[in-house]
C-alpha cells in the first residue's frame, strides 16, 4: 500500500518502524490509517470548535480533548511506542488483532464525539471553581492559556 505521509494529518515515523506495523496485512493497515484521519479529523473539529468560543468552558474542552488525542493517538503511533500500546492495551481477542482493535476504537471515538463534550462538560461543572483557580493569574484575571497547564488532569473523563 502506497502512502504519501506528507498528506497524513500525522506523523507515521514511528509507526512504520514497529513490528505491529509491519506485521498487519495491507486491508488492516488501511483501515488503520483511516481510522486515524477520521479520529484526527472529528477532534479537531470539535477542539478548534469550542476553542473559538474564547470562553474559560470552550478553552477547557478544547485543551481536554487535545491531551486525549495525544495519550490515545500521538503518543503511540508517533513516538515509537505503537507495538507497546498494542500489547499493553489491545491485545488479541476472539481471534481480532489488537490492530483491528485499536482502529476499531479510534473510530468508535470518532462516531460519538458528543459524547466526549458530554463528559467534558459534567468535568467543568464539577470542577468549575479548582478550573477557575487555576486559570486565575496575579492579577485576578481569568488567562485561558493557563488552562493548558493543568487540562491533562481531566482527560480520564473521556475513557
Amino acid at each position: 500500500m502506497m502512502i504519501d505521509a506528507n498528506l497524513l494529518p500525522f506523523s507515521v515515523k514511528g509507526l512504520v518502524k514497529s513490528k505491529a506495523w509491519y506485521d498487519a496485512t495491507p486491508e488492516q493497515r488501511r483501515k488503520f490509517i483511516s481510522a486515524g484521519v477520521t479520529f484526527d479529523a472529528v477532534l479537531n473539529h470539535y477542539a478548534d470548535k469550542y476553542r473559538a468560543k474564547k470562553t474559560l468552558k470552550g478553552e477547557f474542552i478544547a485543551c481536554v480533548l487535545w491531551d486525549f488525542y495525544f495519550d490515545l493517538f500521538c503518543n503511540p503511533v508517533e513516538n515509537g511506542s505503537f507495538d507497546f500500546e498494542l500489547d499493553q492495551v489491545y491485545q488479541v481477542f476472539d481471534g481480532k488483532a489488537s490492530i483491528d482493535q485499536y482502529s476499531e476504537r479510534l473510530l468508535d471515538e470518532a462516531r460519538h464525539p458528543k459524547r466526549w463534550i458530554k463528559r467534558l462538560k459534567q468535568a467543568y461543572r464539577e470542577n468549575k471553581e479548582k478550573i477557575i483557580e487555576g486559570t486565575t493569574d496575579k492579577n485576578g484575571e481569568i488567562d485561558l492559556d493557563l488552562v493548558n497547564d493543568f487540562s491533562v488532569e481531566y482527560r480520564d473523563y473521556l475513557y
